[in-house]
């Protein structure tokens, strides 16, 4: 792999654009933006979605002529100034755009502020019902940042970013054209915009504020929805937050506009033959192209892709595009934008160019707007979701599918584009729409297919005449192929599949005014077709106009995805797409290599790009054989943890610890919702499992220590030394043959260390024997010779074979003349397991330095540096940065983490449940320091001022609910120097104070069933666990004997959006029947719910098994 392993540094992750990478901020998913200098200290290496070099920041264009002719070829792309000449300018829509803020900026204005949905009337009586938020202007009339809950920093800045800046701007600029000067036009020039702002410090968007900003959005009278931003690539639920606050609007007629995200195809990943990540060039072929964000993944979402701004030949997607499907092969992206080299206006008052599905989603926000606008005059009855979806349908339809610049004559995959090129002023003129008979939907997800399929669609025409159309089906049935070079680099490209066909009923339709046809359609592959491939193709409905032609992409998967195997092969076997595949200890070690200081001595020994020992060819050492730990607690090589990599998203995850024969001993882990790996955008790796956005509230849950539940006490121990089995357990979102799959891999626990059985020098040469019981040595295993200060790292010249041996090192004239001033050898030793042996040899003061000996065999040098210092794994940290950033200089806090998630239980030092408020308490390095926290949203309210004391000490009160989540914003102003510098920070707070319920229901334990403390007698063999569990927010985990046999879900969050006081946890109780053999005399049992903030309940009986 290339740069699995960085020497320095963390990752954060940001919004989906195309552009520079500046100091390093955050947004949410398709941006860079600037930070401060405190923060470009701490996070010395960003992960942006950005290109995979990312360009220099794009410097303020003095091209005025460029800039404008980049700004009406955008709009001209999608036939935009065709409906502006109708009149639909966006008058009387209001498009949301939830992102990093806006600032003011001489092009966002109307032209008229009587065609404003929004008066500044209405704006303050919804600001004085909501409780929060700020009137800005006719063109912004609401502003609210999210992340702090402050109403007075809502505009675009260096520490949020100007990606909202920018997004707003495609959406809905409105300059003016003056002395051929520069000026920035959007789609929907005459809407207003809610600056809705949700990026702050942290590098992603957090989940919980998106959703009240998708709320806020549709109590506010938005008609779209903007979110040029995304998480992971999860599957379609309607218990996700975010997805959820989707559905709330398209069902309340709220179109929602979302950038697919900047990952390109699945199989483009970092390797050292492929600089080209996250775009179409390939290393392999997963079975499932999809790189979808969330939201993205909506179903009722309008799902945009990013292409240039150039027609004809010259048109194309762009690169970083993110592929469909969803991880169910449901169908996305929907639609394609302008999204590539996009002109539009930045901070300060200037303007830009930048590139991303961030600057195409706002692009298809404003259609949307344009569309809307005209349906409601042409249907007024149309309501909620029925109006959301006409708009999209519409969208889709009146799309124009590419074809694929690169392979003439071929098309570019609806996977890609979605139903093609939005064409704005068709979709707002059409007269008819082309549904899937099954969905309702604009395009068909075949989903799983056999060689024959059979689908329908529907054709409805809502205008005043008869529609007629000849249908055309030679569009397809494409599928994918890719010709890989000797690197098995390749870029994907549809081709037609030979003697497969797409049959529809009828040649040609009329659709009468108000009524509708339905079409069907019989997919045949053929036999030619080969399986577990994609199949695709377009349907269009020809009119005699042809601005009334309707597109209808279809996909679906030929075959089984389910056979694809779902966990990468280890790198040490060939096959192995990732490079990943083994097993790290708690310091990153690779396990199976070589104890941590022979090999750490060994990598830094030579120089990484031309030596053996290069740091990125180690994986491919790792001895199965030799994959061991020693849980003895001195922090070396203690655990095993899987560094392996998912080519699907998963539904759920279980690992496991398997004896010598086959027997589960521990259930380490159960994960639910865990992303497939692909590149990172900017980061220098691809992720792996362990980075799931699942598993960010427990990032290292697949970690074993090496113990395990012994029931004949009631405690977790060490296991015995000897051989075990680390079980991965993947289920897929599909159906098929391997929906449930394993992966392997051999552990062996060794606690005993090697001994150093005789050691002896003489004239110069050293004789050292030793032995080991365990896991013994590898080729790179090396003794330490140390004299003094100087030292020696001596290969033990062993084949990795043999747990004995002798080596004989004649030592340097160094290390002899060392000797004569400090006549002692100390020699350490370590076996694969990090077991240590350490002697030391007394010595005479030697009277001469031997010369080396020309014969007798010595052991070869491996370093002269002893050091346990290991490049860092890079892609092992962004959970951590993600979910953090830098603590502001010149403040601390107690019992709270500064810019930081802080989970709160019951038994929290900084909350108090009765009176329902948290304490923020700390100090400032200077107490003339002026201190402000967000308690109300008006930042310089009184009641926000904090008292310091005169040793910078405070104390402040926050009123909280006991259960939910809110950012608490504070400002810190230092006078320093005759100037005040200011800092802003966050305090993320997730309260919970109610503990999971836990009822055990088994009928031998009878009245006794919810005691904490019970005892039964039985003569059977076995015993099984009965009960329920639940909680009021979702994530909790059920363990029974230390096996984590449940894991509620986590993607619904800590409040209830659609009703705040009631439960946050969609899912309801788990009802639990687990099943244990019984040991001969007393068996302990202990039972323990857990919730995502750590409140525990725990419940133990115990069984004794007469004989």
């Amino acid at each position: 792999m290339k740069h699995i392993f960085k020497s320095f540094g963390e990752t954060k992750r940001h919004p989906f654009i195309i552009a520079t990478l500046l100091a390093i901020s955050t947004i949410g998913l398709f941006m860079t933006t600037e930070m401060t200098a405190t923060q470009a200290q701490s996070i010395k290496q960003p992960t942006t979605f950005s290109q995979h070099k990312p360009a220099k920041k794009p410097t303020k264009t003095n091209q005025t002529t460029s800039f404008n002719q980049q700004r009406q070829a955008a709009l001209t792309r999608g036939n935009v100034p065709t409906l502006w000449s109708q009149g639909y300018q966006g008058q009387g829509m209001v498009i949301a755009v939830i992102d990093s803020g806006i600032q003011n900026h001489p092009d966002l204005r109307l032209s008229n502020n009587q065609t404003a949905k929004i008066s500044k009337a209405d704006a303050q009586q919804l600001i004085a019902q909501k409780g929060y938020g700020k009137y800005i202007s006719p063109k912004i009339p609401f502003a609210y940042d999210y992340v702090n809950n402050n109403n007075d920093d809502t505009a675009a800045d260096s520490t949020s970013g100007f990606h909202g800046e920018e997004v707003g701007g495609v959406a809905a600029a409105n300059g003016i054209e003056a002395n051929q000067a520069k000026y920035m036009k959007g789609v929907a020039p005459q809407a207003q915009l809610l600056n809705l702002k949700v990026f702050g410090g942290f590098a992603d968007e957090i989940p919980n504020d998106v959703a009240r900003a998708i709320h806020d959005a549709v109590d506010l009278g938005a008609d779209v929805i903007n979110l040029s931003l995304g998480l992971a690539q999860p599957h379609q639920s309607l218990t996700d937050e975010e997805q959820a606050a989707v559905k709330y609007a398209t069902d309340h007629g709220v179109f929602v506009s979302v950038a697919g995200s900047n990952y390109g195809h699945a199989g483009s990943l970092e390797t050292n033959a492929n600089d080209l990540s996250d775009s179409t060039t390939t290393t392999y072929e997963p079975a499932n192209s999809g790189t979808i964000a969330d939201p993205g993944v909506a179903n009722s979402a309008m799902t945009v892709g990013s292409a240039n701004t150039k027609t004809g030949s010259k048109s194309a997607m762009s690169s970083f595009s993110a592929w469909g499907p969803t991880p169910e092969f449901a169908f996305k992206p929907d639609i394609t934008a302008p999204g590539d080299h996009i002109a539009t206006i930045d901070e300060n008052k200037t303007y830009t160019f930048d590139s991303g599905t961030s600057f195409a989603s706002p692009y298809i926000a404003g259609s949307a707007a344009l569309v809307l606008q005209k349906i409601h005059k042409d249907q007024p009855n149309l309501k909620g979701a029925a109006l959301v979806n006409a708009a999209k349908v519409a969208l889709m339809n009146a799309s124009q599918p590419m074809n694929n610049s690169q392979f003439p004559g071929e098309i570019v995959s609806p996977r890609l584009q979605g139903a093609g090129v939005v064409n704005v002023a068709n979709a707002a003129n059409l007269n008819a729409a082309a549904t899937d008979a099954a969905t309702g939907s604009g395009a068909v997800a075949l989903r799983q297919i056999g060689q024959i399929t059979n689908f329908s669609l529907n054709v409805t025409n809502h205008g005043a005449i008869p529609q007629t159309y000849r249908v055309d089906t030679t569009t397809g049935p494409d599928t994918e192929t890719r010709k890989a070079d000797k690197n098995g680099i390749g870029v994907v490209h549809d081709v037609k599949i030979n003697g497969a066909s797409l049959t529809a009923s009828l040649p040609t339709i009329t659709v009468d005014p108000g009524k509708t046809v339905k079409l069907d359609f019989k997919l045949d592959l053929g036999s030619q077709a080969a399986r577990n491939k994609i199949a695709e193709g377009y349907i269009s409905l020809v009119n005699s106009d042809a601005k009334q032609n309707l597109t209808i992409p279809y996909v679906g998967y030929y075959g089984d995805a389910t056979t694809e195997q779902i966990i990468d092969q280890p790198a040490n076997q060939t096959g192995s797409d990732f490079g990943g595949g083994y097993m790290i200890d708690n310091h990153n070690t690779p396990l199976g290599v070589s104890d941590r200081t022979s090999l750490a001595s060994y990598i830094n020994a030579g120089s990484p790009e031309t030596a053996s020992n290069r740091w990125d060819a180690t994986p491919g050492k790792v001895d199965d054989d030799k994959i061991a730990i020693s849980p003895n607690g001195d922090g070396k090589m203690d655990v095993a943890n899987p560094y392996v990599f998912a080519k699907q998203s998963l539904a759920k995850v279980q690992a496991a610890i398997l004896n010598s024969k086959g027997q589960v001993i521990r259930v380490i882990d159960q994960e639910t919702n865990t992303d497939k790996s692909i590149h990172d955008l900017g980061s220098d790796a691809n992720n792996d499992l362990a980075l799931s956005v699942s598993m960010r509230p427990n990032p290292t849950a697949l970690t074993w220590n090496g113990q395990a539940y012994d029931q004949a006490t009631g405690k977790m121990k060490v296991v015995p030394d000897g051989r075990y089995q680390y079980r991965i357990e993947t289920t897929n979102f599909n159906n098929g043959a391997d929906k449930v799959q394993d992966w392997t891999l051999p552990v062996q626990v060794d606690t005993k260390a090697p001994k150093i059985v005789k050691a002896t020098y003489h004239c110069g040469r050293l004789t050292v024997g030793y032995r080991d019981s365990g896991v013994g040595f590898t080729k790179l295993s090396a003794m330490a010779v140390k004299v003094g200060k100087k030292v020696a790292g001596v290969s033990l010249n062993n084949s990795g074979r043999q747990n004995q041996g002798v080596t004989h090192y004649t030592l340097s004239k160094t290390l002899q003349k060392a000797l004569q001033h400090s006549p002692k050898i100390h020699l350490a030793l370590w076996d694969v397991a990090g077991n240590q042996a350490t002697k030391t040899l007394k010595l005479a003061k030697p009277a001469k330095v031997y010369q080396p000996s020309k014969t007798g065999k010595s052991a070869k040098v491996m370093w002269t540096l002893m050091t346990t210092d290991l490049p860092e794994m890079l892609n092992r940290q962004p959970y951590a940065v993600t979910t953090r950033f830098s603590e502001t200089s010149g403040i601390s806090f107690k019992n709270l983490k500064d810019n930081n998630f802080n989970y709160l239980n019951a038994n929290s030092k900084a909350y108090n449940p009765a009176t329902r408020t948290l304490t923020i308490s700390g100090k400032v390095t200077n107490p003339k320091s002026k201190l402000t926290i967000l308690k109300s949203p008006n930042q310089n309210a009184a009641e926000n001022q904090v008292h310091i004391g005169k040793s910078g000490q405070f104390s402040y009160q926050m009123p909280l609910d006991p259960t939910g989540q809110r950012g608490i914003g504070y400002i810190l102003k230092t006078p320093k120097k005759g100037k005040v510098t200011t800092a802003r920070g966050t305090l993320e707070v997730f309260t919970d104070m109610t503990p999971p319920t836990l009822t055990l229901t088994n009928p031998n334990l009878g009245s006794q069933a919810t005691s904490d403390q019970s005892q039964l007698t039985t003569a059977a063999a076995s015993f099984t666990v009965q009960g329920t569990v639940n909680d009021n927010v979702d994530g909790y985990r059920l363990y029974i004997n230390g096996n984590n046999v449940f894991h509620e879900q986590n993607d619904a969050g800590f409040v209830n959006h659609d009703n705040p006081h009631a439960s946050a946890n969609p899912y309801g109780g788990h009802a639990f029947s687990e099943t244990y053999s019984l040991l001969p005399g007393q068996n302990h049992f202990t039972v323990t719910a857990v919730d995502l903030v750590g409140n525990t309940v725990t419940k133990t009986f115990t069984v004794t098994r007469q004989s």
